[in-house]
């Protein structure tokens, strides 16, 4: 036996984990981090965006909310009026294949993270 030599049977080995591994690189995620704090006797909603892969955090309410889709960059603060407890809203970052998450108002400050692996 000849030593430094790899087998056929090494061989393919080596290649089968090599293909399997070719997909292993740095994953990429979109994600979303925002927090909020309702004043249900005001009827006002103030959104932070804390961490977005776009840039902004997108929340789109139903409803009477003014104003009814508010784009929030990074580090930021808009405030939503005509809103309060059990109102339904949805953030998303607004890249491809973020879905625009479903959340209902609660009194006081929630913080809420998405994150989703890129395909």
């Amino acid at each position: 036996m000849e030593t430094g030599r790899i087998s056929i049977a090494g061989r393919i080995v080596l290649v089968a984990v090599a293909a399997a591994l070719s997909g292993c690189g740095p994953a990429a995620f979109d994600q979303l981090a925002y927090s909020v704090d309702v004043d249900g006797e005001k009827g006002v909603a103030l959104f932070t965006c804390t961490a977005s892969s776009s840039g902004r955090c997108i929340i789109r309410f139903d409803g009477d909310a003014r104003p009814a889709t508010s784009t929030i960059a990074v580090n930021e603060t808009g405030a939503v009026s005509g809103v309060g407890p059990g109102s339904s809203y949805c953030a998303t970052t607004g890249t491809t294949g973020m879905p625009c998450h479903s959340q209902t108002l609660q009194i006081g400050k929630q913080t809420i993270r998405h994150m989703k692996r890129r395909s």
